[in-house]
Protein backbone atom coordinates (compact mmCIF):
# COMPACT_ATOMS: atom_id res chain seq x y z
CA UNK A 1 0.00 0.00 0.00
CA UNK A 2 1.12 3.54 -0.66
CA UNK A 3 3.26 5.33 1.87
CA UNK A 4 3.00 2.91 4.77
CA UNK A 5 4.25 4.72 7.83
CA UNK A 6 4.72 1.49 9.76
CA UNK A 7 5.44 -1.96 8.38
CA UNK A 8 6.04 -5.35 9.99
CA UNK A 9 7.02 -8.72 8.53
CA UNK A 10 3.70 -10.28 9.57
CA UNK A 11 1.57 -7.37 8.36
CA UNK A 12 -0.01 -7.16 11.84
CA UNK A 13 0.63 -4.05 13.91
CA UNK A 14 1.41 -4.07 17.60
CA UNK A 15 -0.23 -7.49 18.10
CA UNK A 16 -3.51 -5.59 17.89
CA UNK A 17 -5.48 -8.51 16.49
CA UNK A 18 -8.19 -8.29 13.85
CA UNK A 19 -10.91 -5.67 13.96
CA UNK A 20 -14.15 -5.39 12.00
CA UNK A 21 -15.99 -2.09 11.92
CA UNK A 22 -19.74 -2.59 11.53
CA UNK A 23 -21.48 0.47 10.10
CA UNK A 24 -24.95 1.42 11.31
CA UNK A 25 -27.30 4.04 9.93
CA UNK A 26 -29.82 5.00 7.29
CA UNK A 27 -28.65 5.69 3.75
CA UNK A 28 -27.18 9.12 2.85
CA UNK A 29 -25.63 9.61 6.30
CA UNK A 30 -22.01 9.33 5.15
CA UNK A 31 -21.26 5.67 5.89
CA UNK A 32 -19.54 4.85 2.61
CA UNK A 33 -17.63 8.13 2.48
CA UNK A 34 -16.42 7.61 6.05
CA UNK A 35 -15.49 4.00 5.32
CA UNK A 36 -13.45 4.79 2.22
CA UNK A 37 -11.63 7.60 3.99
CA UNK A 38 -10.85 5.48 7.05
CA UNK A 39 -9.56 2.61 4.89
CA UNK A 40 -7.32 5.03 2.99
CA UNK A 41 -5.86 6.33 6.24
CA UNK A 42 -5.35 2.91 7.80
CA UNK A 43 -3.61 1.53 4.71
CA UNK A 44 -1.42 4.63 4.65
CA UNK A 45 -0.43 3.88 8.24
CA UNK A 46 0.44 0.33 7.24
CA UNK A 47 -2.64 -1.43 8.65
CA UNK A 48 -3.83 -3.79 5.92
CA UNK A 49 -7.47 -2.78 5.57
CA UNK A 50 -10.42 -3.19 3.23
CA UNK A 51 -14.03 -2.02 3.03
CA UNK A 52 -16.79 -4.47 2.06
CA UNK A 53 -19.79 -2.59 0.66
CA UNK A 54 -23.14 -4.34 0.88
CA UNK A 55 -24.47 -2.56 -2.22
CA UNK A 56 -21.79 -4.22 -4.34
CA UNK A 57 -22.79 -7.67 -3.08
CA UNK A 58 -26.47 -6.95 -3.69
CA UNK A 59 -25.81 -5.80 -7.26
CA UNK A 60 -23.51 -8.74 -7.93
CA UNK A 61 -26.11 -11.27 -6.75
CA UNK A 62 -29.35 -9.66 -7.95
CA UNK A 63 -28.43 -6.82 -10.33
CA UNK A 64 -28.97 -3.08 -9.93
CA UNK A 65 -32.63 -3.21 -10.96
CA UNK A 66 -33.88 -5.06 -7.90
CA UNK A 67 -37.41 -4.77 -6.50
CA UNK A 68 -37.92 -1.81 -4.13
CA UNK A 69 -39.34 -4.35 -1.65
CA UNK A 70 -35.75 -5.52 -1.04
CA UNK A 71 -35.27 -2.39 1.09
CA UNK A 72 -38.44 -2.95 3.12
CA UNK A 73 -37.12 -4.87 6.13
CA UNK A 74 -40.65 -5.91 7.00
CA UNK A 75 -41.11 -7.71 3.69
CA UNK A 76 -40.55 -11.36 4.56
CA UNK A 77 -40.56 -12.46 0.90
CA UNK A 78 -37.28 -10.61 0.35
CA UNK A 79 -35.71 -11.67 3.66
CA UNK A 80 -33.88 -14.66 2.16
CA UNK A 81 -32.27 -12.47 -0.52
CA UNK A 82 -31.15 -9.90 2.07
CA UNK A 83 -29.71 -12.52 4.43
CA UNK A 84 -27.93 -14.27 1.58
CA UNK A 85 -26.24 -11.05 0.46
CA UNK A 86 -25.27 -10.17 4.04
CA UNK A 87 -23.89 -13.63 4.82
CA UNK A 88 -21.88 -13.68 1.60
CA UNK A 89 -20.30 -10.38 2.54
CA UNK A 90 -19.63 -11.49 6.13
CA UNK A 91 -18.03 -14.73 4.89
CA UNK A 92 -15.63 -12.70 2.76
CA UNK A 93 -14.74 -10.44 5.70
CA UNK A 94 -13.98 -13.42 7.91
CA UNK A 95 -11.84 -14.96 5.16
CA UNK A 96 -9.96 -11.66 4.70
CA UNK A 97 -9.24 -11.26 8.42
CA UNK A 98 -8.43 -14.88 9.27
CA UNK A 99 -6.65 -16.13 6.16
CA UNK A 100 -6.16 -13.16 3.84
CA UNK A 101 -3.65 -11.22 5.91
CA UNK A 102 -6.01 -8.35 6.67
CA UNK A 103 -6.11 -6.66 10.04
CA UNK A 104 -9.05 -4.26 9.72
CA UNK A 105 -12.24 -4.60 7.67
CA UNK A 106 -15.35 -2.49 7.40
CA UNK A 107 -18.77 -4.05 6.96
CA UNK A 108 -20.41 -1.16 5.12
CA UNK A 109 -24.14 -1.80 5.38
CA UNK A 110 -27.12 -0.20 7.10
CA UNK A 111 -27.46 -2.82 9.90
CA UNK A 112 -30.57 -1.12 11.29
CA UNK A 113 -32.05 -3.84 13.53
CA UNK A 114 -30.55 -4.61 16.93
CA UNK A 115 -31.29 -8.36 16.83
CA UNK A 116 -29.52 -8.80 13.51
CA UNK A 117 -26.56 -6.70 14.72
CA UNK A 118 -26.16 -8.99 17.72
CA UNK A 119 -26.13 -12.04 15.44
CA UNK A 120 -23.42 -10.46 13.31
CA UNK A 121 -21.47 -9.45 16.42
CA UNK A 122 -21.53 -13.00 17.81
CA UNK A 123 -20.44 -14.44 14.48
CA UNK A 124 -17.34 -12.24 14.32
CA UNK A 125 -16.51 -12.85 18.00
CA UNK A 126 -16.60 -16.60 17.35
CA UNK A 127 -13.66 -16.10 14.97
CA UNK A 128 -11.79 -13.89 17.48
CA UNK A 129 -12.47 -10.80 15.40
CA UNK A 130 -13.15 -7.77 17.57
CA UNK A 131 -16.24 -5.78 16.40
CA UNK A 132 -16.48 -2.00 16.62
CA UNK A 133 -19.76 -0.34 15.62
CA UNK A 134 -19.82 3.11 14.01
CA UNK A 135 -23.29 4.64 13.87
CA UNK A 136 -23.88 7.57 11.53
CA UNK A 137 -26.75 9.71 12.82
CA UNK A 138 -27.91 12.79 10.92
CA UNK A 139 -30.69 14.99 12.27
CA UNK A 140 -30.04 17.76 9.75
CA UNK A 141 -32.25 17.36 6.68
CA UNK A 142 -30.12 19.82 4.69
CA UNK A 143 -27.05 17.57 5.03
CA UNK A 144 -29.04 14.48 4.03
CA UNK A 145 -30.54 16.19 0.99
CA UNK A 146 -27.15 17.50 -0.13
CA UNK A 147 -25.63 14.03 0.28
CA UNK A 148 -28.41 12.47 -1.80
CA UNK A 149 -27.97 14.96 -4.63
CA UNK A 150 -24.17 15.02 -4.66
CA UNK A 151 -23.37 11.40 -3.92
CA UNK A 152 -26.18 8.88 -4.09
CA UNK A 153 -27.52 9.78 -7.52
CA UNK A 154 -24.06 8.98 -8.91
CA UNK A 155 -24.00 5.48 -7.37
CA UNK A 156 -24.08 2.39 -9.63
CA UNK A 157 -27.77 1.95 -8.81
CA UNK A 158 -28.67 5.07 -10.79
CA UNK A 159 -26.30 5.21 -13.74
CA UNK A 160 -29.19 4.93 -16.22
CA UNK A 161 -31.66 7.18 -14.35
CA UNK A 162 -32.06 10.94 -14.65
CA UNK A 163 -31.11 12.91 -11.47
CA UNK A 164 -34.64 13.90 -10.39
CA UNK A 165 -35.94 10.33 -10.72
CA UNK A 166 -32.89 9.02 -8.87
CA UNK A 167 -33.44 11.45 -5.98
CA UNK A 168 -37.11 10.46 -5.75
CA UNK A 169 -36.32 6.74 -5.79
CA UNK A 170 -33.63 7.09 -3.15
CA UNK A 171 -35.91 9.06 -0.82
CA UNK A 172 -38.47 6.26 -1.17
CA UNK A 173 -35.78 3.70 -0.31
CA UNK A 174 -34.94 5.60 2.90
CA UNK A 175 -38.63 5.82 3.81
CA UNK A 176 -38.98 2.03 3.51
CA UNK A 177 -36.06 1.45 5.85
CA UNK A 178 -36.77 4.18 8.43
CA UNK A 179 -39.42 2.32 10.52
CA UNK A 180 -36.97 -0.50 11.32
CA UNK A 181 -34.08 1.66 12.50
CA UNK A 182 -32.97 0.93 16.07
CA UNK A 183 -30.09 2.96 17.45
CA UNK A 184 -27.18 1.20 19.17
CA UNK A 185 -27.51 0.53 22.88
CA UNK A 186 -25.61 -1.64 25.30
CA UNK A 187 -22.61 -0.91 27.50
CA UNK A 188 -20.93 -4.18 26.54
CA UNK A 189 -20.53 -3.06 22.90
CA UNK A 190 -17.67 -1.03 21.51
CA UNK A 191 -19.14 1.80 19.46
CA UNK A 192 -18.82 5.32 18.13
CA UNK A 193 -21.83 7.47 17.37
CA UNK A 194 -21.31 10.36 14.95
CA UNK A 195 -24.00 13.03 15.01
CA UNK A 196 -24.53 15.35 12.03
CA UNK A 197 -21.26 14.36 10.37
CA UNK A 198 -18.95 15.17 13.25
CA UNK A 199 -20.98 17.79 15.14
CA UNK A 200 -20.55 15.69 18.26
CA UNK A 201 -19.57 12.14 19.23
CA UNK A 202 -20.48 9.43 21.70
CA UNK A 203 -17.76 6.85 22.35
CA UNK A 204 -18.22 3.68 24.39
CA UNK A 205 -15.94 0.85 25.50
CA UNK A 206 -13.05 1.57 23.13
CA UNK A 207 -10.27 -1.00 23.57
CA UNK A 208 -6.74 -1.12 22.25
CA UNK A 209 -4.51 0.85 19.93
CA UNK A 210 -6.34 0.34 16.64
CA UNK A 211 -9.80 1.15 17.98
CA UNK A 212 -8.37 4.29 19.60
CA UNK A 213 -6.75 5.23 16.30
CA UNK A 214 -10.09 4.82 14.53
CA UNK A 215 -11.76 7.15 17.04
CA UNK A 216 -8.99 9.72 16.59
CA UNK A 217 -9.35 9.67 12.81
CA UNK A 218 -13.15 9.78 12.78
CA UNK A 219 -13.07 12.91 14.93
CA UNK A 220 -11.21 14.64 12.08
CA UNK A 221 -13.54 13.48 9.31
CA UNK A 222 -16.46 15.09 7.47
CA UNK A 223 -18.36 14.37 4.25
CA UNK A 224 -18.58 17.91 2.91
CA UNK A 225 -17.59 18.27 -0.72
CA UNK A 226 -14.21 19.91 -1.26
CA UNK A 227 -11.31 19.88 -3.70
CA UNK A 228 -7.58 19.64 -3.09
CA UNK A 229 -5.17 21.11 -5.62
CA UNK A 230 -1.47 20.19 -5.75
CA UNK A 231 1.05 22.43 -7.51
CA UNK A 232 4.82 22.66 -7.49
CA UNK A 233 6.63 25.73 -6.26
CA UNK A 234 7.93 27.97 -9.04
CA UNK A 235 11.50 27.72 -10.29
CA UNK A 236 14.06 29.44 -8.06
CA UNK A 237 17.19 31.33 -9.07
CA UNK A 238 19.25 28.45 -7.58
CA UNK A 239 17.03 25.48 -8.39
CA UNK A 240 19.47 22.70 -7.50
CA UNK A 241 20.21 23.85 -3.95
CA UNK A 242 18.12 22.94 -0.89
CA UNK A 243 20.20 24.96 1.57
CA UNK A 244 20.35 28.17 -0.48
CA UNK A 245 16.55 28.61 -0.28
CA UNK A 246 16.71 30.98 -3.23
CA UNK A 247 13.86 33.27 -4.40
CA UNK A 248 11.89 32.81 -7.60
CA UNK A 249 13.57 33.32 -10.94
CA UNK A 250 11.88 35.37 -13.68
CA UNK A 251 10.52 32.11 -15.07
CA UNK A 252 9.24 31.22 -11.59
CA UNK A 253 7.32 34.49 -11.33
CA UNK A 254 5.67 33.89 -14.72
CA UNK A 255 4.70 30.39 -13.61
CA UNK A 256 3.19 31.73 -10.37
CA UNK A 257 1.08 34.22 -12.31
CA UNK A 258 -0.15 31.56 -14.76
CA UNK A 259 -0.87 29.12 -11.92
CA UNK A 260 -3.08 31.66 -10.14
CA UNK A 261 -5.12 32.32 -13.30
CA UNK A 262 -5.45 28.61 -14.12
CA UNK A 263 -6.64 27.67 -10.61
CA UNK A 264 -9.22 30.46 -10.52
CA UNK A 265 -10.45 29.53 -13.99
CA UNK A 266 -10.82 25.89 -12.97
CA UNK A 267 -12.73 26.78 -9.78
CA UNK A 268 -15.29 28.74 -11.82
CA UNK A 269 -15.67 25.79 -14.21
CA UNK A 270 -16.25 23.37 -11.32
CA UNK A 271 -18.84 25.59 -9.64
CA UNK A 272 -20.76 25.96 -12.90
CA UNK A 273 -20.69 22.19 -13.51
CA UNK A 274 -21.97 21.36 -10.00
CA UNK A 275 -24.75 23.95 -10.28
CA UNK A 276 -25.86 22.54 -13.63
CA UNK A 277 -25.76 18.91 -12.46
CA UNK A 278 -27.14 19.03 -8.93
CA UNK A 279 -28.49 22.56 -8.44
CA UNK A 280 -26.06 23.21 -5.57
CA UNK A 281 -24.61 26.74 -5.52
CA UNK A 282 -20.91 26.64 -4.58
CA UNK A 283 -20.08 30.27 -5.32
CA UNK A 284 -19.59 31.01 -1.63
CA UNK A 285 -16.90 28.33 -1.26
CA UNK A 286 -13.51 29.51 -0.01
CA UNK A 287 -10.08 28.67 -1.38
CA UNK A 288 -7.16 28.48 1.03
CA UNK A 289 -3.51 28.16 0.07
CA UNK A 290 -0.97 26.19 2.09
CA UNK A 291 2.64 26.63 1.20
CA UNK A 292 5.97 25.46 2.52
CA UNK A 293 8.35 27.89 4.22
CA UNK A 294 10.74 27.73 1.24
CA UNK A 295 11.07 31.21 -0.23
CA UNK A 296 10.14 30.01 -3.72
CA UNK A 297 6.98 28.34 -2.37
CA UNK A 298 5.48 31.30 -0.56
CA UNK A 299 6.54 33.65 -3.35
CA UNK A 300 4.55 31.43 -5.74
CA UNK A 301 1.56 31.88 -3.42
CA UNK A 302 1.89 35.67 -3.31
CA UNK A 303 -0.19 35.95 -6.49
CA UNK A 304 -3.10 34.45 -4.55
CA UNK A 305 -2.51 36.66 -1.51
CA UNK A 306 -2.72 39.75 -3.76
CA UNK A 307 -6.29 38.68 -4.60
CA UNK A 308 -7.32 38.26 -0.95
CA UNK A 309 -6.86 34.48 -0.80
CA UNK A 310 -5.69 33.31 2.64
CA UNK A 311 -2.13 31.95 2.44
CA UNK A 312 -0.60 29.90 5.26
CA UNK A 313 3.07 28.96 5.49
CA UNK A 314 3.71 25.52 6.98
CA UNK A 315 7.08 24.17 8.07
CA UNK A 316 5.85 20.59 7.61
CA UNK A 317 5.54 21.17 3.85
CA UNK A 318 9.27 21.72 3.35
CA UNK A 319 10.86 19.49 0.72
CA UNK A 320 12.94 16.39 1.33
CA UNK A 321 16.35 17.27 2.75
CA UNK A 322 18.92 15.69 0.36
CA UNK A 323 21.78 15.74 2.91
CA UNK A 324 25.12 14.87 1.29
CA UNK A 325 23.41 14.68 -2.12
CA UNK A 326 22.87 18.44 -2.13
CA UNK A 327 23.37 19.81 -5.66
CA UNK A 328 24.36 16.39 -7.06
CA UNK A 329 22.86 14.86 -10.18
CA UNK A 330 21.75 11.22 -10.14
CA UNK A 331 24.87 10.26 -12.07
CA UNK A 332 27.09 12.10 -9.60
CA UNK A 333 25.37 10.36 -6.67
CA UNK A 334 25.95 6.97 -8.32
CA UNK A 335 29.63 7.76 -8.85
CA UNK A 336 30.32 9.32 -5.44
CA UNK A 337 28.23 6.95 -3.27
CA UNK A 338 27.98 3.66 -5.21
CA UNK A 339 26.96 1.40 -2.31
CA UNK A 340 24.46 3.97 -1.03
CA UNK A 341 23.02 4.31 -4.51
CA UNK A 342 22.48 0.55 -4.74
CA UNK A 343 20.68 0.63 -1.38
CA UNK A 344 18.49 3.40 -2.73
CA UNK A 345 17.60 1.34 -5.80
CA UNK A 346 16.55 -1.58 -3.58
CA UNK A 347 14.22 0.57 -1.46
CA UNK A 348 13.84 4.13 -2.76
CA UNK A 349 10.99 4.96 -0.39
CA UNK A 350 12.78 4.06 2.87
CA UNK A 351 16.43 4.67 1.96
CA UNK A 352 18.05 7.63 3.66
CA UNK A 353 21.35 9.12 2.45
CA UNK A 354 23.74 10.54 5.04
CA UNK A 355 22.37 13.68 6.74
CA UNK A 356 19.27 13.38 4.54
CA UNK A 357 15.59 12.46 4.85
CA UNK A 358 13.91 9.49 3.20
CA UNK A 359 10.48 9.66 1.59
CA UNK A 360 9.27 7.64 4.55
CA UNK A 361 10.54 10.42 6.85
CA UNK A 362 8.66 13.01 4.81
CA UNK A 363 5.43 10.98 4.99
CA UNK A 364 5.71 10.64 8.77
CA UNK A 365 6.30 14.38 9.01
CA UNK A 366 3.21 15.05 6.87
CA UNK A 367 0.74 13.04 8.96
CA UNK A 368 -0.61 16.14 10.80
CA UNK A 369 -1.12 17.81 7.42
CA UNK A 370 -3.05 14.77 6.17
CA UNK A 371 -5.34 14.86 9.20
CA UNK A 372 -5.94 18.57 8.77
CA UNK A 373 -6.77 18.00 5.11
CA UNK A 374 -9.42 15.52 6.22
CA UNK A 375 -10.77 18.04 8.74
CA UNK A 376 -10.76 20.99 6.33
CA UNK A 377 -14.06 21.81 4.59
CA UNK A 378 -12.78 24.53 2.26
CA UNK A 379 -10.92 23.98 -1.00
CA UNK A 380 -7.16 23.75 -0.46
CA UNK A 381 -4.29 24.51 -2.82
CA UNK A 382 -0.95 23.10 -1.66
CA UNK A 383 2.12 24.74 -3.19
CA UNK A 384 5.21 22.79 -2.24
CA UNK A 385 8.30 21.01 -3.59
CA UNK A 386 7.76 17.90 -5.71
CA UNK A 387 8.92 15.52 -2.96
CA UNK A 388 6.11 16.71 -0.67
CA UNK A 389 3.48 16.52 -3.40
CA UNK A 390 4.50 12.92 -4.08
CA UNK A 391 3.81 11.88 -0.48
CA UNK A 392 0.50 13.75 -0.22
CA UNK A 393 -0.68 12.39 -3.56
CA UNK A 394 0.20 8.85 -2.43
CA UNK A 395 -2.27 9.18 0.45
CA UNK A 396 -5.15 9.92 -1.94
CA UNK A 397 -4.03 7.52 -4.67
CA UNK A 398 -5.93 4.25 -5.24
CA UNK A 399 -4.94 1.35 -3.00
CA UNK A 400 -2.19 -0.73 -4.46
CA UNK A 401 0.32 2.01 -5.36
CA UNK A 402 3.66 0.49 -4.30
CA UNK A 403 5.69 2.74 -2.03
CA UNK A 404 8.70 2.16 -4.30
CA UNK A 405 6.93 4.23 -6.98
CA UNK A 406 6.34 7.27 -4.79
CA UNK A 407 9.82 8.78 -5.42
CA UNK A 408 9.20 8.51 -9.18
CA UNK A 409 5.86 10.36 -9.31
CA UNK A 410 6.07 13.39 -11.59
CA UNK A 411 4.51 16.81 -11.01
CA UNK A 412 5.77 18.99 -13.86
CA UNK A 413 5.22 22.73 -13.69
CA UNK A 414 3.14 22.55 -16.84
CA UNK A 415 0.18 21.20 -14.83
CA UNK A 416 -1.52 21.18 -11.45
CA UNK A 417 -3.38 18.18 -9.97
CA UNK A 418 -7.02 18.34 -8.87
CA UNK A 419 -8.15 15.75 -6.30
CA UNK A 420 -11.81 15.40 -5.31
CA UNK A 421 -12.48 12.85 -2.55
CA UNK A 422 -15.89 11.19 -2.95
CA UNK A 423 -17.85 8.38 -1.33
CA UNK A 424 -16.69 6.01 -4.07
CA UNK A 425 -13.02 6.98 -4.32
CA UNK A 426 -10.96 10.02 -5.24
CA UNK A 427 -11.37 11.65 -8.63
CA UNK A 428 -8.20 13.03 -10.20
CA UNK A 429 -7.51 15.43 -13.06
CA UNK A 430 -4.24 16.89 -14.30
CA UNK A 431 -4.91 20.33 -15.71
CA UNK A 432 -2.56 22.52 -17.70
CA UNK A 433 -1.82 26.03 -16.53
CA UNK A 434 -2.81 27.29 -20.00
CA UNK A 435 -6.51 26.97 -20.95
CA UNK A 436 -5.92 24.47 -23.75
CA UNK A 437 -3.59 22.02 -21.97
CA UNK A 438 -4.81 19.07 -19.88
CA UNK A 439 -3.15 15.76 -19.00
Amino acid sequence: MAAQLYKTHTGQLFHAGSIVIINVGLPARGKTHGSRSLIRYMNWLGVKSKSFHMGQYRRRLYGADISPDYFDLGNDKMAAERINAEDTCIDDIIEYLTAGGGQLAIYDASNLRAVRRREIYDRFEAHQIRPLFIEYICENDVIVEENIRKVKITSPDYVTMDPDSAVSDFRARIARMQPYYESIDGNDLSYIKLYNVGEHFVVNNIRGYLQSRVVFYMMNLHISDRTIYLARSGESSNEGSYKADAPLSDSGHRYAHYLHDAIQRRIKERHAAVLAKSGVDMSSRTLKVWTSTHVKSYQTAEYFAKHDVAVRRRMLLKGLNPGVCENLSLGEVREKFPSEYQSYLRDPYHHRYSLAESYHDVSVRLEPVILELEREQDDILIIAPESVLRCIYAYFAPQGLPDSLIPTLAFPRSIFVELTPTAYGCNERRIGISPSTEQ
